[in-house]
């Protein structure tokens, strides 16, 4: 292999490593990204959770003041004397 090659592989030698350094790079950046959505999927789920939980607590609260107006209508319509 005379210089020229030589030096033609040599710098196609650190073409690769620096291809193969970007990639890394890149790679690590979608893994942190991948992680990020993840952990914000986890806080939705979370939240939509928390969000049907109170939805249920309103639809108790709710019956609860109808059996409580009815109560009041019953009382109102037939009061003790």
């Amino acid at each position: 292999m005379d210089q020229n090659q030589q030096q033609k592989f040599q710098q196609a030698q650190q073409d690769v490593q620096k291809a193969h350094q970007q990639l890394q790079t890149e790679n690590q950046q979608l893994l942190h990204a991948q992680q990020q959505v993840q952990t914000e999927i986890h806080q939705l789920k979370q939240a939509q959770q928390k969000a049907e939980q109170e939805q249920l607590d309103v639809l108790n609260a709710q019956q609860k003041l109808q059996q409580a107006q009815a109560t009041a209508m019953i009382y109102q319509n037939n009061p003790q004397q």
